[in-house]
């Protein structure tokens, strides 16, 4: 007779390793709860921080469908040129010499949107007299003795740099091409290789085409703004906000900021924030505690009217802010263009979302680059709804 010991073994050992399986599984399965639990946690904060990503790097900013992209707004319509200019490295542009340099000298529609106000190389660094202010600016540079400034029995601005309101720094930039003098393709750089225009890098004032073509209505016969009043008079421009139905054959890219260079029915620019009137006290006081900002930096101020900064804009890009714009005095609160108005901003109020396709004269943004107010109840996409953005520097 044969014993099977090895069967009756196996049985005294079988309730042991199943109480030793149960009591791994039941292991495992704890280890792949917490693990779950841990990943589960990790991935909802790894989209919470995906979601301020995007809320903080990304907002409302797409060039392309404003009106600052010339190629796409109808009222504009930049196009290639001959792109030729006598003692300029010119004598290689464009299409006209495709043995040379193939067609990359155009200009054509959505391609080329940055070059006109941008350049990666050899662009002015000095804009204005603030270096960096301006960054890599392609742009021959308006002159700011020609411009009449703002004036006004009331108003108290103190400049150590000359005239009050006399444009510098960061608004001198926006005026190379909202004064209606100096020229829309007055570039330093044309797009490819080869289109370097020296004179508009050394020279200010009016002129500095460089040769291409415009054909809308809003441009004149030196390549900036046409002259235009602000009213319905023949010949005038009025605010006027519908695509296809604006004056002298607009096609609703207006309002038309030919801001000209009398300057005395703009908001002032160039002013620093007067530390002597009351209604500008509070925001005198938030800005050297905002941000982190070191003394002295040269860095931007952010304008707000909460002490604890409770009502700025996550995106700082967003942010009303004051600018450095006396190189000697780097804590000097000045405002300019950019304090209220961001070129890249495309929050469209009851319009057309940014960031759809495709880009045409229809798709062509009409807002007014303005920045988010640091105010309780703004709306990004109505930026000065209820004046906030004015409230935001004038306590009245």
């Amino acid at each position: 007779m044969i014993t099977r010991r090895g069967s009756s073994d196996r049985q005294r050992r079988t309730p042991k390793r199943i109480g030793r399986f149960l009591a791994s599984a039941k292991s495992l399965l704890q280890r792949a709860f917490f693990s779950r639990r841990r990943n589960l946690i990790l991935v909802c904060l790894t989209l919470v921080g995906i979601a301020f990503s995007l809320m903080n790097g990304f907002a409302f900013e797409d060039v392309r469908h404003t009106k600052h992209n010339l190629a796409a707004n109808p009222d504009i319509l930049a196009g290639e040129g001959s792109d030729l200019k006598a003692g300029e490295l010119t004598s290689l542009r464009g299409a006209r010499n495709p043995e040379i340099r193939g067609i990359e000298g155009d200009i054509r529609l959505n391609e080329e949107v940055c070059i006109f106000c941008h350049t990666p190389h050899a662009g002015r660094t000095n804009v204005g007299g603030v270096t960096g202010i301006a960054p890599l600016w392609n742009r021959r540079l308006s002159d700011p003795m020609a411009f009449t400034p703002y004036t006004s029995p009331n108003y108290d601005a103190q400049d150590m740099l000359g005239a009050p309101g006399r444009p510098k720094g960061v608004s001198l930039a926006c005026l190379s091409c909202h004064d209606g003098a100096v020229a829309f393709d007055a570039l330093i750089n044309s797009s490819g290789s080869g289109g370097f225009f020296q004179t508009n890098r050394v020279m200010n004032g009016a002129g500095g085409s460089v040769g291409m073509t415009f054909s809308g209505p809003a441009v004149d016969a030196t390549s900036s703004f046409r002259e235009g009043r602000r009213d319905d008079t023949s010949g005038g421009f009025v605010f006027f906000d519908a695509f296809g139905g604006g004056p002298n054959g607009s096609l609703g890219a207006e309002p038309f900021p030919n801001l000209g260079l009398d300057l005395r029915d703009d908001h002032p620019v160039s002013i620093e924030i007067p530390r002597t009137d009351p209604q500008f006290r509070e925001i005198l006081t938030n800005i050297s505690s905002k941000g982190g900002r070191i003394p002295g930096s040269g860095s931007v101020m952010w304008i707000d009217r909460n002490p604890n900064g409770a009502f700025l804009p996550l995106d700082k890009r967003d942010r009303i802010r004051a600018y450095p714009s006396d190189p000697s005095r780097p804590d000097a609160p000045y405002i300019e263009c950019a304090s209220c108005h961001n070129p890249h901003e495309a929050s469209r109020p009851s319009g057309q979302p940014a960031l759809s396709e495709p880009i045409n004269p229809q798709t062509v943004n009409n807002n007014l680059f303005l920045r988010m107010a640091s105010m309780p109840g703004a709306n990004s996409q109505d930026r000065n709804s209820g004046s906030l953005v004015c409230l935001s520097c004038h306590k009245k």
